[in-house]
């Protein structure tokens, strides 16, 4: 069995069903654009991903959409399928994108004999099959957030080139920034991620630690400032039946910021053999991936941009 074709403004759309379940790239030129036609999230990313990683460049530049009255389907993986797609189309109606396909169908006509390689891992070839992509869909380079990442962040196209998380981390970025040293993309800042200094990984525990004994275990106290009577001391030393009365004058606290503020905190180690008391709790990280203590200093910084094709990068990629 075969997926359906049906014709619509005069072009051919192929609804990917039987594709989907047997993880097998339709013929491209059976059809002017694909409308995934299936609800199983794991199956339509896995489809996805096998055709962003094909060499055919008119099977990564197919248009494909994803239908919209599907959507409820994909909410675990929404936002990653949606930017593996064209985005989603509604009851068939793409009248508004026809001079879109048609665009796309010159220029793999134009370029496809174009895309030839030795060698399709190469940087080069990875570049022209991002500029392929992104100068066609008018688009920046733009990352987005996930928590699979090793960053927090994904280049969600570039990165499903690669099988590997790993992979797709390092050699995505490598790839961005060879093809921004050339020339060929200008970046602007995005964010900035702090990262694990021994596996790389952005999944990190922050947490204060005793200066004496290194223990995590600790109680953390207010301290109070009366502004009446200047007296300072920690917030149970007020606490009289849950109301706050100074020690010191007798008198009642009732308004933070009119009567009293507070300054900073005290903490109490809960370590037995330990307990010691002081103001100042020094910050360590733990990486949850592998479990490298350190501090917050010994973090790799990295800094997250967005990329757009220069006009040297489409003399790369036209010429």
């Amino acid at each position: 069995m075969s997926d359906t074709i049906i014709e619509k403004y005069g072009k051919k759309i192929m609804l990917l069903t039987e594709a989907i379940e047997n993880g097998k790239l339709p013929d491209a030129k059976a059809a002017d654009l694909w409308v995934i036609n299936h609800t199983d999230e794991i199956l339509v990313s896995s489809f996805l991903h096998k055709m962003i990683r094909s060499n055919d460049l008119s099977i990564y530049l197919k248009p494909i959409y994803l239908q919209k009255e599907f959507k409820s389907s994909y909410k675990t993986k929404e936002l990653r399928l949606k930017y593996l797609t064209d985005g989603y189309v509604t009851a068939l109606d793409f009248a508004d994108k026809v001079p879109f396909i048609e665009e796309i169908s010159t220029f793999v006509a134009k370029y496809k004999a174009k895309r030839k390689s030795n060698d399709y891992q190469t940087n080069e070839f990875l570049f022209l099959k991002t500029f392929d992509y992104f100068y066609t869909r008018k688009k920046t380079i733009n990352p987005t957030l996930n928590r699979n990442s090793l960053a927090g962040y994904s280049y969600r196209r570039i990165e499903a080139y690669f099988y590997h998380n790993r992979d797709a981390f390092f050699t995505s970025r490598m790839l961005l920034q060879e093809a921004y040293q050339k020339g060929w993309l200008s970046r602007q800042y995005k964010d900035t991620s702090h990262l694990c200094h021994n596996c790389s990984s952005g999944f990190l525990n922050y947490r204060e630690s005793c200066p004496k004994c290194g223990q995590h275990n600790l109680q953390a106290t207010a301290i109070i400032h009366h502004f009446r009577c200047a007296y300072v001391g920690t917030e149970k030393d007020f606490i009289v039946n849950d109301k706050l009365i100074c020690p010191k004058c007798s008198a009642a606290l009732k308004n933070l910021g009119v009567d009293y503020d507070k300054p900073g905190k005290t903490y109490r180690c809960k370590n037995t053999t330990c307990s010691h008391t002081f103001q100042e709790a020094p910050v360590e990280v733990c990486c949850v991936d592998c479990e490298t203590e350190q501090a917050p200093d010994q973090l790799i910084v990295k800094k997250i941009y967005k990329y757009n094709i220069t006009s040297l990068g489409i003399e790369k990629g036209l010429f």
